[in-house]
């Protein structure tokens, strides 16, 4: 019963925190999962039967996949050289070069199978080997060469037995007899079996069949040939059925069955070609913690007709959704991933009537991911899923099941916040602290079904102002539709300070600038920056912007988007790197060193003391950023979480009280879930044990 309760605590911990419609799916999800590495594309792999293959720029094949080869298939029923069932009637089948003479070549229900190469001979007067009555199948996998010199029939009584003989590699198998040759004489019963591997040499009496592998047949079956073979039969008496199958593990059972010569351990059939033009490349290095990666796919059945209605679900090593989306009447489904440059790769599953292929991506120079889909088999009609809102994407994925307007919900990040530091004095270059203006916040995105943006969320908190210079903190938007935005503004502690209030703005307003913080002196009370210093965290802004229409990614921009620092001393703006050029096409906001004015960090971040230029060896408490800088982002991504000299850095509490806020905000109330959960279970364990210990 304790085993029972603890494990039901351990599963509502794992649906309740975990849930996959916010953005994890279970931690278990790929326990299932077969990674297959077919196709010539390097760091593609994909579910079975996904085959990778170059494009040519136009959504087709450069050159044409490899296409598994199915020989020596009779019968209704495929069957395999990794397992085969040879049973009632059975077709056997030989693969490769066959040759059977002589006057002994049928045997009752079974099927003599040679895997390598094998040569039997019988030689003398009488019946030769293998002189068995009825009708049998001889399945050779390999180069067989079978040759019987005899009489071709049986003298004396009948042979009955079950002989199988399996030899794998160079088999020999032969037997010189004189007078009633090999099958014996009354109702006796000859089980002559022969297993080898490598070379052997056998003399057997009475049925004789090489066979690679375990076989197991009864019944009547008829021989087939797949590749060179030449069967010649003569006429034999006897009554033996000896079950002999084709290389592999067989199994054969009273019935009626079918045998083949392909390989059920190999290659599986072709389900999509993924024609892979993706563009390859180093982006360019500016300070960016975060890439942005344009998708573009394209779905099209077996007759090149494009799909629509394919439902695309992408996701990161971690299982944290990073798109989702329905492939248009075009075929087509675009948006843009924003993922932390450490992120090595990615999943894409794409559905269509309940049917999903996954990718396994790596992001290893990928600056996009532009594919063609072209499924090779017939696909499923579109079944009945449960689809309240009739968006297109199912009720067990939608977000918002009831809302046909938005189905997506994605945040940035998936855990916790991202950390935004400023230096102040731009134009001119700053001390290189990076605790001028610090700001700790959170993203959400809510998706429509085409994977446009008509929601956009924000939780920002200020933690540091080390700087004599006042700031104000803005977002621009350069959309071309308006929009409502609702905003709040609360004290660390919650207490109100600008209650819930909703305007309309219209499309020069988003482009022109938003303000979310004001006056730097007036949202926090003290600077977190110096020595000595207890943190205390100054105000939370909350907003929600809902456009007046669906936004496009290449409209709006990606995650972190236009967020920046108005100097009010200076009248200066404060950009990221990357945003804006000169009239000389050099960035705006590098400095002549090369240098941002604002850097976005993963996590709530531990800046550097006041005065301490985070590239000096002897002031910085991370000695890995300038390696960082040096290899262009290749080496130390994550160096933000290494931290290499405590003493440099401020003590930024990791469990901010934004973190905090976003807590009591989570909808789901997830985390309260599953402590409740845990109390539950531990209320009864203690009457559990309450209960035994009156009992015992």
């Amino acid at each position: 019963m304790k085993k029972f309760i603890a494990l039901a605590v351990i599963v509502g911990f794992i649906i309740n925190c975990h849930h996959k419609k916010k953005g994890l799916l279970l931690p278990f999800f790929f326990l299932g999962s077969q990674h297959t590495a077919t196709g010539g594309v390097p760091g593609n792999s994909g579910s079975p039967g996904v085959v990778f293959v170059p494009g040519d720029g136009s959504g087709n094949p450069a050159t044409p996949p490899e296409t598994p080869s199915n020989s020596g298939n009779t019968g209704s029923t495929p069957s395999d050289s990794g397992s085969n069932s040879n049973s009632g009637n059975n077709s056997g089948s030989n693969s490769g070069s066959d040759t059977s003479s002589g006057s002994s070549g049928s045997s009752s229900g079974s099927g003599s199978s040679n895997s390598g190469s094998s040569d039997t001979s019988s030689n003398g007067s009488g019946s030769g080997g293998s002189s068995n009555s009825g009708s049998g199948s001889s399945s050779n996998s390999g180069s067989d060469s079978t040759a019987n010199n005899g009489s071709g029939s049986s003298s004396g009584g009948s042979s009955s037995g079950d002989s199988g003989n399996s030899n794998s590699g160079s088999n020999d198998t032969s037997s010189n007899t004189s007078g009633s040759g090999s099958s014996s004489s009354g109702s006796g019963s000859s089980n002559s079996g022969s297993s080898s591997s490598g070379s052997d040499s056998t003399a057997n009496s009475g049925s004789n069949g090489s066979s690679s592998g375990s076989n197991s047949s009864s019944g009547s079956g008829s021989g087939s040939s797949s590749g060179d073979s030449t069967a010649s039969n003569g006429g034999n008496s006897g009554s033996n059925n000896s079950g002999n199958s084709n290389s592999g593990s067989n199994s054969g059972n009273n019935g009626s069955g079918s045998s083949g010569s392909g390989d059920s351990g190999g290659t599986p059939p072709i389900v999509a070609v993924v024609v892979v033009e993706d563009p390859k490349g180093t982006p360019t290095f500016n300070f960016n913690t975060t890439i942005n990666i344009p998708l573009n796919l394209t779905v099209v059945d077996n007759q090149s007709k494009v799909v629509a209605g394919a439902t695309v679900l992408v996701y990161d090593e971690n299982s944290n959704i990073l798109f989702q989306g329905v492939s248009d009447s075009s075929g087509k489904v675009t948006g843009t991933l924003t993922v932390p440059t450490s992120v090595g790769n990615i999943t894409i599953d794409i559905s269509i009537g309940g049917e999903s292929i996954s990718q396994y991506i790596s992001l290893e120079s990928v600056l996009g991911i532009n594919r063609t889909i072209r499924y090779e088999i017939n696909l499923p009609p579109v079944a009945h899923i449960a689809d309240s809102d009739g968006d297109g994407i199912p009720d067990d994925t939608d977000i918002y099941p009831n809302d046909a307007t938005r189905s997506t919900e994605i945040s940035y990040p998936s855990e916790g916040v991202f950390t935004v530091a400023y230096e102040d004095l731009y134009p001119s270059a700053g001390d290189a602290d990076l605790n001028d203006y610090v700001i700790q916040f959170k993203n959400e995105e809510d998706l429509n079904s085409a994977g446009k943006i008509v929601r956009l969320r924000g939780v920002y908190q200020h933690v540091a102002r080390g700087a004599g210079y006042r700031h104000q903190l803005y977002i621009k938007l350069p959309v071309e539709v308006g929009a409502s935005v609702t905003y709040k503004l609360t004290q660390a502690d919650g207490s109100i300070v600008a209650d819930t209030s909703t305007v309309s703005l219209s499309a020069w307003n988003l482009k022109s600038g938003y303000r979310i913080f004001d006056d730097s002196s007036k949202t926090i009370g003290s600077q977190n920056a110096n020595p000595g210093e207890v943190f205390k965290p100054g105000y939370i802004a909350t907003i929600e912007i809902v456009f007046n229409a669906p936004v496009e990614r290449a409209k709006l921009g990606s995650f972190p988007y236009d967020l920046y620092a108005y100097v009010i001393n200076t009248k200066q703006e404060v950009h990221f790197p990357g945003l804006y050029k000169t009239l000389l096409g050099t960035d705006k906001y590098l400095d002549v060193t090369g240098f941002p004015w604002a850097i976005l960090v993963p996590g709530a971040w531990k800046y550097p003391y006041e005065r301490n230029d985070i590239r000096n060896p002897l002031l910085t408490g991370y000695s890995e950023f300038n390696i960082w800088v040096a290899t262009g982002g290749k080496e130390y991504k994550t160096w933000y979480f290494d931290v290499t000299n405590e003493s440099k850095v401020f003590p930024v509490p990791t469990n901010s009280s934004l973190l905090g806020y976003l807590f009591l905000s989570v909808k789901k109330f997830a985390i309260f879930y599953a402590l409740g959960l845990v109390i539950a279970g531990g209320i009864a364990v203690y009457f559990l044990r309450k209960k035994h210990s009156l009992t015992a």
